[in-house]
């Protein structure tokens, strides 16, 4: 006699198709509102203050080799995901300084919601989250995987150089003062960053406010660069920022549909989040030779899509998050500061699973529990 196993009431799951429940009026999203902003110096300590941000200056092709510098390049000792401690802090910063009262239901990076808003369309990449609700404010920060981690200690040479290309395109790109105070190529700040270190502790992140349907939502996001001054609060600088990005170029019909489907989503997605109006992408060939220059507009990346057989769509992606959050909320409902649930995407990629862990893998530190307590 077969027995009938009773599913865990600890563990919900919400069905990723099928997909055309999504396709409807979009929910409506915010333009997100820069509230504060911090960063990291060269030994990755945290500061609250403007002093590593960049601005865009035009990568200058000649100087193109992105393998340059490679022997010297000065990479973050930690490994794996960033844990939400350093976006609470400075939160906190906001209500110690500002009196601002931190208002979300769901805060978290932008990477995170990321991956969350382009899960309709993953098929092979899994993600796990640990997530702390605590004063009606659900707290989620990243693990890193099984398959995350095989990949990082199976990394080759190559693909090791490849990340650091990224950066160096970055470094290439941006300078320490607007674009207007350079008078000539002459200049010798642009030749200072042509001959600089990359050190990839240095970041500077920009925290944001919006919502998407009913749920309010604040994020942290690590950001490039910006085209201008910025102005100071409460205005918002956001629409100053751009992305910067390295790609593959395109020979074939094949690299091109890899970019459209696979690449396009990921940075739509990113800056569409936090409002970035612009991304600027280094194509560079297989030495990693930056060959050429391509300034693309955010809101434009989804129709350069449309109506494209086996592609993405932004509606359907943003209404499963609306849709996704308003679960979440409804699932999560045991506060406990010391307590912590686990959001899972995994093989056969059909649901996401959220399974209560008691008192474990809490995302919040000691630190974090009054100032976030209910008198905010």
């Amino acid at each position: 006699m077969e027995q009938n196993i009773r599913p865990d009431p600890n563990i919900y799951k919400f069905p990723i198709h099928p997909l055309k429940r999504f396709n409807k009026k979009s929910a409506e999203y915010k333009q997100p509102v820069e509230i504060t902003s911090f960063r990291y110096d060269e030994n990755r300590q945290m500061h609250i203050d403007d002093r590593e941000l960049r601005y865009y200056y035009p990568a200058n092709l000649e100087d193109g080799n992105l393998s340059v510098g490679y022997e010297n390049f000065i990479q973050r000792e930690s490994e794996g995901p960033e844990t939400i401690h350093p976006l609470l802090d400075a939160l906190i910063h906001i209500k110690e300084t500002r009196g601002d009262s931190i208002k979300a239901d769901i805060i978290s990076w932008r990477g995170i919601f990321t991956k969350m808003l382009c899960t309709p369309y993953n098929r092979n990449e899994p993600w796990e989250f640990g997530a702390t609700l605590y004063n009606n404010k659900i707290f989620i920060e990243e693990h890193e995987t099984e398959q995350a981690r095989l990949n990082r200690e199976r990394s080759t040479p190559k693909s090791k150089l490849m990340v650091y290309w990224g950066y160096k395109f970055e470094a290439l790109s941006t300078i320490g003062v607007p674009a207007t105070e350079i008078k000539s190529q002459d200049d010798p700040r642009l030749l200072e960053r042509k001959n600089s270190i990359v050190n990839n502790n240095i970041q500077y992140c920009s925290v944001s406010k919006t919502s998407l349907g009913k749920n309010r939502l604040i994020m942290g996001a690590d950001v490039d660069c910006l085209i201008d001054v910025k102005p100071p609060y409460p205005e918002n600088p956001i629409n100053k920022y751009i992305e910067l990005k390295t790609s593959k170029i395109l020979k074939n019909e094949r690299d091109t549909f890899v970019f459209e489907r696979y690449k396009l989503i990921k940075f739509w997605a990113q800056s569409f989040l936090i409002g970035i109006p612009k991304i600027i992408i280094g194509f560079r060939d297989d030495d990693g030779n930056l060959c050429s220059l391509k300034e693309i507009k955010t809101l434009e990346i989804p129709r350069m899509v449309r109506g494209k057989d086996k592609m993405w769509d932004a509606v359907t992606c943003l209404n499963f998050l609306n849709e996704f959050f308003e679960w979440l909320r409804g699932v999560i409902k045991i506060e406990d500061a010391n307590s912590s649930y686990i959001i899972s995407f995994k093989e056969p990629y059909q649901e996401i699973e959220v399974a209560f862990c008691h008192n474990k893998n809490p995302v919040l530190a000691d630190r974090h529990l009054k100032p976030f307590g209910k008198h905010l």
